[in-house]
């Protein structure tokens, strides 16, 4: 019988050893790999569901927006209606008079979803289609549209100059100091039919704007399961 070198065998068996020190390295990397890739995939869950939740508040934002803009209007052409027909004032008239100069109004929308997202990396969106989507509406649609409405949500001071010593000034009221002046006034007249354009303006592109979210919406719900 050959007997086997006791070195040829020390060397198998370092061999050995080594062997499945590695293979235990390389299971202990691919399950603290899959841990990291779940941990991931609950944190892209809360990115999605934040950043549907921020859009979805900003939809009823702009829809309450909306109704304002339709009210101050209603507002407006009930006053332009007294003025035109020469009619007397009334004590109900003094809430649409202040309605009716109201400029517009000054939007807040939610972003706090989408700052977490950027802190916590990009790539934590796996699709890339959505990810580009969100990171274009966030960057770009989103900045854009408020320029547009700041622009035309703007008071003109001017106006507002003209405005003042026409009426007293109440909680959320306006009495006129004299009826009879406003009838024939037309700078005031011309600015209240510019502010019902600019609400109007305004309606049509926060329609737009919702129609967009509703948009980008959809794509999260849908990598949401929804």
């Amino acid at each position: 019988m050959i007997e086997t070198d006791p070195a040829r065998k020390y060397l198998l068996y370092a061999i050995g050893e080594i062997a499945l020190v590695v293979i235990g390295i390389l299971i202990a990397l691919q399950i603290n790999n899959w841990n990291e890739y779940r941990k991931d995939r609950v944190k892209e869950k809360e990115i999605l569901a934040n950043l549907a939740e921020n859009i979805e508040l900003n939809i009823e934002t702009l829809e309450a927006d909306i109704e304002r803009h339709h009210e101050f209007n209603r507002s407006s052409q009930i006053v332009l209606n007294v003025l035109d027909n020469r009619l007397p004032f009334v004590d109900s008239l003094d809430i649409h008079f202040h309605r009716a100069r109201v400029p517009k109004t000054m939007l807040s929308l939610s972003q706090s979803g989408y700052e977490q997202y950027k802190n916590m990396g990009y790539d934590i969106i796996l699709d890339k289609p959505t990810r580009q989507e969100i990171v274009s509406f966030f960057e770009s649609t989103l900045p854009k549209w408020f320029t547009i409405y700041t622009q035309v949500n703007a008071p003109y001071v001017p106006f507002i100059d003209h405005h003042v010593p026409l009426f007293i000034y109440k909680r959320d009221t306006l009495v006129p100091v004299n009826m009879d002046q406003l009838y024939d006034d037309d700078y005031y007249l011309g600015w209240l039919r510019a502010y019902m354009e600019g609400r109007n303006t305004l309606i049509e592109t926060e329609t737009e704007f919702i129609e967009e979210n509703q948009r980008v919406l959809e794509i999260i719900k849908k990598q949401l399961g929804e």
